[in-house]
């Protein structure tokens, strides 16, 4: 036989790699299961990019085919991963889309559905659809509800916290879609779904204001919500004033002074018209406007400011509306410190516990519950029906509720030492319950404050009307922006308020320092001397009080040594905030 020659041998071969070549691409352009094998098996070598154009053959082939919705969804999942990588960006969130809108979705692991809806939010940012993203990652923020506050370490593998984890991780890419320095406003749909997007705006970047690095993407939300605001319902309008009590602070923290004046500035007239000039809740918006005066060094215009205050607050409550404080031992008083620098014994109850729902206080629990008791403190030689804590509370959150239109209710109130002690040990190290002995709640005077069944949040309209007005029923923020008065590198709590009297956080907000107040409690005797005399804080100069206060007077009882506060830690405020930090806490 005679042997074929190699060329001819070579010749054949390349005949049959171009018959085969042939016959592939036109099997797998013409028949739906090459095209779906060809299709997967790029995906397996992570070929993601060549995948995509025979993804959507097979989809398109599929369709032709008949498939419904529900058995088309797995082919639309794994597609959209090879178009995200093509950064085809807008055709994978509808891929997306339409897979978890159809049937299919239903029988997902929850987790496996909110990782897709999760990445379908993301690809809407990236295809610049912010206003898509921003209704996905505001549900879930509503469904993580405690958990976005960072305190459910407890259950930190429960779905409320994967949702905060979900929003929390989304920061860079609104990052990078949003200019956190320009002053945009939305611009697409009608005038409610703007003012829609603005709301879920506000809502997410107040969130990330309180997260590390949070800062920009917070920035970008904000203002962004702020602009929309503005634009459509006027910048004197409630709704917009109210994000300056988040923007503004979060543009302090980036070193923006400027902007911080001017959001500060406008808010200050949008209440001095809608409130008038003389209202005590226009003294939120003196007092922050005339810090950032201080900051740029214009003490002319925050001292003017701080004279008109004064004045506001002459004519509101009195000439004769502070008096002298007697020296005397304040571990009972109802204004006394409590943080991890002065703390609580485990002998410490109060005596005057009673129900706060027998004062028409909202309570989120059975009114039975020790959480669900505060403090009386009724005033001396006034009628302890209303003058008390748990009626100003009542009447606090009366008239936040009809300002807000927001279901608000007591979360807690009143927990023993022991009970601290229990919750502490059950959370172990993970830093969600302050130790026993500095929790404000062992005292029976603070309130956790829910919204909506969960904890109030800056963003809340309730929180607004807090700020202005608790002032005015005795209470006062324990735990502002900034503080660790707590173990921990970031204890902030704007559901937390502290029950002080009336006349003690009157005088806070008229001469004491701004988002200090366990400073302030604790030098609170100078704070007091110094206003009944006149002489008030000027703008630009020392603190009197802070530098060498007049602090708790200890009667060291040698009866109750666990009773008695150290000496040592009394030499001065300034010792608060100066302690190490360990990990996280909440109380």
């Amino acid at each position: 036989m005679r042997l074929r020659s190699p060329v001819f041998l070579s010749g054949a071969f390349l005949v049959l790699a171009v018959a085969h070549a042939a016959y592939f691409n036109v099997a797998v352009r013409t028949d739906p299961d090459a095209a779906l094998s060809r299709f997967d098996a790029l995906m397996d070598i992570d070929a993601q990019s060549r995948a995509s154009s025979h993804g959507e053959r097979a989809l398109a082939m599929q369709i032709a085919k008949g498939a419904n919705e529900s058995e088309l969804a797995p082919l639309k999942v794994k597609l959209s991963m090879a178009q995200l990588s093509k950064k085809r960006y807008a055709r994978a969130a509808t891929l997306l889309e339409d897979a978890l809108s159809s049937s299919w979705a239903t029988g997902l692991d929850e987790r496996e559905r909110i990782r897709l809806e999760d990445q379908m939010g993301r690809a809407h940012i990236l295809s610049n659809n912010i206003e898509e993203a921003v209704a996905i990652y505001a549900s879930f923020l509503e469904l993580a509800g405690d958990a976005a506050a960072k305190i459910d370490a407890e259950n930190e593998n429960t779905l409320a916290a994967y949702y905060a984890d979900r929003v929390d991780a989304a920061s860079i890419e609104f990052i990078e879609a949003l200019n956190h320095a320009s002053h945009d406003f939305l611009k697409t749909g009608n005038r409610e779904s703007q003012l829609a997007t603005a709301n879920q705006m506000a809502d997410l970047g107040g969130f990330y204001a309180m997260r590390d690095n949070g800062a920009y993407a917070a920035a970008g939300l904000l203002a962004t919500a702020y602009e929309t605001r503005r634009n459509l319902l006027g910048g004197e309008h409630q709704e917009t004033v109210q994000l300056t009590l988040i923007l503004g602070p979060l543009y302090s923290r980036m070193g923006r002074i400027e902007d911080t004046e001017k959001l500060y500035l406008d808010a200050f007239h949008a209440q001095e018209d809608a409130k008038g000039s003389n209202s005590p809740e226009l003294s939120l918006y003196i007092k922050l406007l005339a810090g950032v005066y201080e900051q740029q060094g214009r003490m002319t215009e925050a001292q003017a400011l701080f004279e008109h205050m004064r004045k506001v607050f002459r004519d509101a409550f009195g000439d004769q509306r502070y008096t002298v404080n007697q020296r005397r031992d304040r571990r009972a008083d109802i204004n006394r410190p409590v943080s991890q620098q002065f703390t609580l014994s485990p002998s410490y109850a109060p005596s005057d516990l009673v129900s706060a729902a027998a004062y028409t206080v909202p309570i989120s629990k059975a009114p039975s519950l020790d959480e669900m008791k505060l403090r009386l403190a009724a005033d001396q030689g006034a009628d302890p029906r209303e003058a008390n804590m748990p009626a100003r509370l009542a009447q606090l959150i009366s008239l936040c509720r009809s300002e807000s239109h927001e279901n608000i209710s007591l979360r807690s109130g009143y927990r023993s030492y022991r009970t601290q002690e229990v919750v502490h040990e059950r959370n172990g190290n993970r830093g969600t319950v302050t130790p026993p002995g500095m929790s404000e709640h062992q005292t029976g005077l603070a309130a956790d404050i829910n919204i909506n069944g969960r904890f109030m949040r800056q963003s809340d309209r309730a929180f607004q009307c807090f700020e202005e007005n608790a002032f005015r029923f005795g209470f006062i923020l324990s735990y502002p922006l900034g503080n660790d008065y707590l173990p921990g590198s970031d204890t902030y709590e704007p559901w937390h308020w502290r029950y002080v009297g009336v006349q003690t956080a009157q005088l806070y907000r008229e001469a004491g320092p701004h988002n200090k107040p366990q400073e302030f409690l604790a030098a609170l005797p100078c704070y007091e001397e110094r206003a009944a005399s006149g002489a008030f804080p000027t703008a630009g100069e020392e603190d009197i009080c802070l530098a060498a206060p007049e602090v708790i007077t200890a009667s060291v009882d040698a009866k109750d040594p666990e009773e008695a506060l150290e000496t040592s830690k009394l030499d001065t405020a300034r010792i608060l905030n100066t302690a190490p930090t360990s990990a996280r806490s909440r109380q």
